[in-house]
C-alpha cells in the first residue's frame, strides 16, 4: 500500500496535470518519400501557452535541444514563434532516413532532465526492408514508437494517467503512390486516417505504439534504363522495320 503522503502527492500531480497542461504539446511528424533517393523528415512541434506558463525552462531546454540534434543531422530549422517551430532532415536512400531518424529520437550520450511527466524523451525507432524491382522499390516500415513514458503509473505497473490532454502526436507517411497499412493488430492501435497522398496516424499516449505500412517508389534509374531500353528498340524498328531478335 502506497503511504498517505505518496497518495496525496501523486493526486496533486495528476490534478495540476490535467488543470495546468491541457492540450500543451501538438507534435507532428512527417516521412516524405519523394522517389528512391531522395526524402525529408519533417517536424512541427507547437507548445501551448499552457505548458509555457507552468515551465518556461523546460520548453526553452526542449526547443534548443531539438535544433541542435536536427542540425548535427544536416537539417535545417525555422521558428516560427517563441513556442512553435518547424524542423526538416533531408534523406537520400531508406538507410539514410533509417539512421537519421534513429539518431535524432535516440541520441547516444545525451543526459536529458527527466520529470514525472516526461514530453521531451520520446523513444522512438523505424526499421526498413526494401526490395528493388527494377522500375519500382518496394518498401516495408516498421515504427515502435513508445510513449508509456508520458503516463503516470502505480507501483504495480497498472496507469493510473493517460495522458492525452498533454501531448497531441500525429506519425505520417507522405509517397507518390500511396501507403498500406499491413498489420492493425497491435494492443496500441494508433487512429488511422487518410487525407490525399499521406497516411497519418493518432499515436497513443502513455502506450507502446507499433506500426506496419507497405509503399512504393519510383526508381529513377530503373525507370530511365527501361526508357532507354525502348528508345532503341523503336530506333532500330524505324530503321529496319522489324524488331531484333
Amino acid at each position: 500500500m502506497m503511504p498517505v503522503k505518496s497518495v496525496i502527492r501523486l493526486l496533486s500531480l495528476c490534478c495540476v496535470c490535467v488543470l495546468c497542461l491541457a492540450g500543451c504539446v501538438d507534435y507532428d511528424v512527417e516521412i516524405a518519400f519523394d522517389h528512391q533517393h531522395h526524402g525529408e523528415i519533417h517536424q512541427h512541434l507547437q507548445l501551448g501557452d499552457e505548458f509555457t506558463n507552468f515551465n518556461q525552462q523546460e520548453a526553452k531546454h526542449w526547443l534548443k535541444s531539438v535544433e541542435k540534434r536536427a542540425r548535427g543531422l544536416h537539417g535545417s530549422t525555422q521558428r516560427l514563434s517563441t513556442q512553435e517551430l518547424d524542423v526538416r532532415i533531408p534523406f537520400h536512400n531508406g538507410a539514410d532516413l533509417v539512421e537519421k531518424f534513429n539518431d535524432f529520437f535516440n541520441p547516444e550520450g545525451q543526459n536529458l532532465q527527466a520529470t514525472d511527466l516526461d514530453l521531451v524523451q520520446l523513444k522512438s525507432a523505424i526499421a526498413l526492408e526494401q526490395k528493388n524491382w527494377l522500375l519500382f522499390e518496394r518498401n516495408r516500415a516498421t515504427l515502435d514508437v513508445d510513449l508509456r513514458a508520458l503516463g503516470v503509473l502505480s507501483q504495480r505497473g497498472s496507469l493510473i494517467l493517460s495522458p492525452g490532454s498533454l501531448l497531441d502526436l500525429d506519425v505520417s507517411l507522405k509517397t507518390p503512390l500511396g501507403a498500406r497499412v499491413i498489420n492493425r493488430n497491435t494492443t496500441a492501435a494508433p487512429v488511422t486516417r487518410k487525407e490525399g497522398d499521406r497516411l497519418i496516424w493518432t499515436l497513443q499516449p502513455g502506450q507502446l505504439n507499433h506500426l506496419e505500412v507497405a509503399f512504393w517508389v519510383p526508381s529513377w534509374v530503373g525507370l530511365g534504363s527501361g526508357g532507354l531500353i525502348a528508345l532503341l528498340f523503336l530506333g532500330y524498328y524505324l530503321k529496319y522495320r522489324r524488331l531484333p531478335v
